[in-house]
């Protein structure tokens, strides 16, 4: 695939992540003790999520066929590269869940159910992740149809004349190592949402354990959403132009020998597929950027207030009396938590 795809959307991703990042750090300041370490903590794991996974990303670039070094132009990578980028930051954000030392509870142990520790907002997010995996797969179907016989390149024929691409192409070459590195973003994700639910709840808290828990969940799929739907984009972006650019100069090679002529747009269904993968791959960039910079929910301000609060939102705190358990069953409801107080950790 056409590595532009990678280092235009990457590169001011990071870019943004380290001004907006830098931003949250600050202003965690206004926040109780407890508030502002949640906000510090995901601040800075953000920030070196997107760096890894830049690096992961410009690692896997092979350059050796670049013709513009300041364009990138004949760069190219391997279609799974952005599933694998987003499997770096989606690590780092997972590890970064644990990385505040956690006090033993103590009191009373008690248990509470699953569904108050999540939101629509991630449920949103899933939809996008399951999109990008839906158009990455229509792209290697497509891919795998339209490419030569070495799988490495795209062709089209006509009455004998036979056109291939002049670029690298996602065929069926790519086919087996994009799917793997998608299965492996899956995976991945899986167990950073199950290791976000495993962690014990704030029962005294349950506005501000949902809203912790909630916000975890976001910085895992954000991550897993983006590498999905970057992937889809790279590949619609690779095959689109290089399909219509083929279909093309097929139309030509067709005249020069003789041939009865090629299809024409709108009857010729290659160049609408490449019109619509084009189409495909540019709205696919557009919502992984907003699944990127999907914000959390705000942090309220915790119980303890101003006081010294354990340094972790995984930690359970003495037993309430029994009214306060009140506060628990009406957040079962799924009623979204409150955007007042603080940023968003």
């Amino acid at each position: 695939m056409d590595a532009r795809v990678i280092t235009w959307f990457l590169g001011p991703v990071v870019l943004l992540a380290l001004v907006v990042n830098a931003a949250r750090w600050v202003g965690a300041r206004r926040l109780d003790p407890f508030a502002g370490r949640a906000r510090r903590r995901a601040a800075l794991g953000s920030l070196l999520g997107a760096v890894l996974a830049y690096a992961v990303a410009l690692g896997g670039i092979d350059r050796t066929g670049e013709t513009g070094a300041a364009s990138g132009e004949g760069a190219t990578a391997h279609p799974g590269l952005p599933a694998l980028a987003a499997v770096a930051g989606i690590v780092v954000a997972a590890l970064f869940e644990h990385w505040v030392p956690r006090v033993a509870p103590t009191g009373a142990r008690r248990e509470a159910a699953l569904g108050i520790r999540r939101g629509t907002e991630s449920v949103r997010l899933t939809r996008y992740v399951v999109g990008g995996l839906v158009l990455a797969v229509v792209g290697l179907v497509v891919g795998w149809v339209t490419s030569g016989p070495d799988g490495r390149t795209g062709a089209r024929s006509w009455e004998g004349v036979v056109v291939t691409t002049t670029q690298a192409y996602p065929g069926r070459a790519f086919t087996l190592g994009t799917v793997l590195a998608l299965v492996l973003l899956v995976a991945v994700t899986a167990w950073a949402l199950r290791d976000v639910d495993a962690r014990p709840a704030l029962v005294d808290d349950p506005e501000l354990d949902r809203a912790l828990r909630l916000g975890a969940r976001i910085r895992v799929l954000r991550w897993s959403a983006a590498g999905a739907l970057v992937t889809a984009a790279g590949l619609c972006l690779t095959i689109g132009p290089n399909l219509n650019d083929v279909t093309q100069r097929l139309r030509g090679a067709v005249a020069v020998a003789g041939k009865p002529d090629a299809p024409l747009a709108p009857g010729d269904w290659t160049q609408n597929v490449a019109f619509a993968m084009t189409a495909l791959g540019f709205a696919a960039l557009a919502v992984a950027l907003a699944a990127i910079l999907w914000d959390a929910p705000v942090v309220p301000r915790s119980r303890q207030g101003g006081a010294a609060a354990p340094e972790g939102p995984g930690v359970a705190t003495p037993p309430a009396p029994s009214s306060a358990l009140a506060p628990a069953a009406s957040a079962s409801t799924g009623d979204p938590v409150s955007r007042k107080g603080g940023g968003a950790p």
